[in-house]
């Protein structure tokens, strides 16, 4: 579905001539970017999935975790930006967008009330010296402010380039930072799994060569399971912030294996002896069950004859009824919020394509 607070841009981006950048998030999820082609224009976005499909429509564009310091002041005459989900990303962002521009640029933010757009255009507005109220569309509003002079301080952002040791565990401390889910706690389904990964290695026919950490976040769960597998470890996730920082916690705790910013897995073709994943099912971001379907989709796409994966998710996600006709499905524990699911993939089961699940 295309989102509404992204429409609210595109009058900005027509009227204006000189280069503009287009910052975007999970929020332009499923969204047609043909409106963008043949415009002198440059997307940056920490959604692999984002990248990738804007570059398959010929749009320019880059995946980082909002990197901007390899662009020079003045870049670009205007930023168009669908708010985010987190302030420490947004403040960033703002921060960010006032070294970008040159003076009588525009930053150009859309969003809804609950989004907190009429307080971030008003921080905008005093960091960039241009007060300026946002403008109602129906539901959404649009903000666009001026780069004048200002010598306002930056915004707090919690630091938000900097991966940092923030996550206690019992063996000492793993590096996260903003702009992913859970960034500076252990998320509880992924405890609760956690606690069952000795037993679910056990159960394997074999001892694991390859395991896919499927949606790896900071990269908790794999950290967990080097303690208790020789296996090398592939982790994954569509999010730059935890792409990097799972990189980080592979370094510091010498984890043999590989992270790939990959959606789902898509551009994974290996199959692995064993899949652990908790996929992001939580309160404030997408629970639609086409996602529950795309992550079982695609676990059985990479997992080999045989293998086994290991599924936390709330207690109301019908996994098992999406799962079913593919693997044979066991539920193995349960408690308030989350259940356990264990798939295993039948032995003599043909692998009918590499492809990533929906292309086939």
């Amino acid at each position: 579905m295309t989102d509404p607070a992204f429409q609210l841009l595109l009058d900005p981006l027509r009227q204006e001539s000189g280069r503009q950048l287009l910052v975007t998030d999970e929020n332009l999820h499923d969204t047609p970017l043909y409106e963008l082609q043949n415009r002198d224009i440059l997307l940056v976005t920490n959604r692999h999935d984002l990248y990738e499909i804007s570059r398959a429509q010929g749009i320019d564009s880059e995946y980082s975790d909002f990197d901007f310091d390899h662009f020079a002041d003045g870049s670009f005459s205007q930023i168009l930006y669908r708010v985010s989900k987190e302030k420490p990303v947004v403040h960033h962002i703002i921060n960010q967008a006032r070294r970008l521009l040159p003076v009588g640029g525009t930053l150009t933010m859309t969003g809804a009330k609950n989004d907190g757009i009429k307080t971030y255009a008003e921080k905008a507005g005093h960091y960039f010296g241009d007060q300026q109220r946002p403008e109602k569309q129906g539901s959404l509003y649009r903000a666009r402010v001026r780069h004048l002079t200002s010598t306002e301080p930056a915004l707090e952002d919690q630091q938000y380039a900097l991966i940092r040791p923030c996550v206690t565990w019992e063996g000492g401390l793993l590096f996260s930072k903003p702009g992913q889910f859970g960034w500076n706690k252990i998320d509880q389904g992924s405890a609760f799994l956690a606690t069952h990964l000795k037993d679910f290695f056990q159960s394997l026919d074999r001892p694991p060569t390859s395991m896919l950490d499927l949606g790896c976040g900071y990269g908790y769960l794999s950290v967990m399971a080097a303690q208790l597998t020789d296996a090398e470890i592939t982790a994954t996730d569509n999010n730059a912030a935890a792409v990097a920082s799972c990189q980080r916690n592979f370094i510091e705790q010498q984890i043999t294996g590989t992270v790939v910013a990959s959606n789902c897995g898509d551009n994974l073709a290996q199959h692995f002896d064993a899949v652990i994943c908790n996929p992001p099912f939580h309160q404030g971001f997408n629970t639609e069950h086409g996602l529950t379907r795309r992550f079982v989709a695609s676990c059985h796409r990479l997992l080999r004859n045989g293998g086994r994966a290991l599924f936390v998710v709330n207690r109301f996600v019908p996994l098992e009824r999406f799962a079913e006709a593919d693997f044979d499905v066991k539920k193995l524990d349960e408690n308030r919020s989350f259940k356990l699911i264990l798939l295993t993939r039948p032995a003599g089961r043909r692998h009918y394509s590499t492809r990533p699940a929906g292309t086939e």
